[in-house]
């Protein structure tokens, strides 16, 4: 599947853009018509940069989060609008996330 996101090209299988459900997998279902460039690119008016770590993480299954809050809360924003769950709770900013500390069963303290 080919994508032009925001002037960049990515280049992925169907199956990777329906791994996690979302925008991105309705986008390529059947039932969906989206509108295909003349050059056979699909077009999405997003951040690039954005969407190298949101296609990671679908070809991955794990999330690339930023460790300063501005890029975390950019990640989250387009996990937001590519409705991906569980990148958007990766990318959550720290302050709204509810950690649970516990001990390990060998003294090492996990979250």
């Amino acid at each position: 599947y080919r994508m032009d996101v925001g002037g960049a090209a990515f280049h992925t299988q169907r199956e990777v853009l329906q791994s996690h459900g979302g925008m991105l997998s309705a986008m390529v279902s059947e039932d969906f018509s989206h509108d295909v460039e003349g050059d056979g690119y699909a077009f999405l008016d997003r951040d690039p940069t954005w969407f190298s770590l949101v296609l990671h993480f679908l070809r991955t299954g794990n999330a690339l989060v930023p460790a300063d809050a501005a890029g975390r809360a950019s990640l989250y924003r387009e996990a937001q609008y590519y409705s991906l769950e569980a990148l958007c709770w990766a990318a959550r900013p720290l302050q709204e996330r509810i950690i649970i500390m516990g001990r390990h069963p060998h003294g090492k303290v996990c979250e």
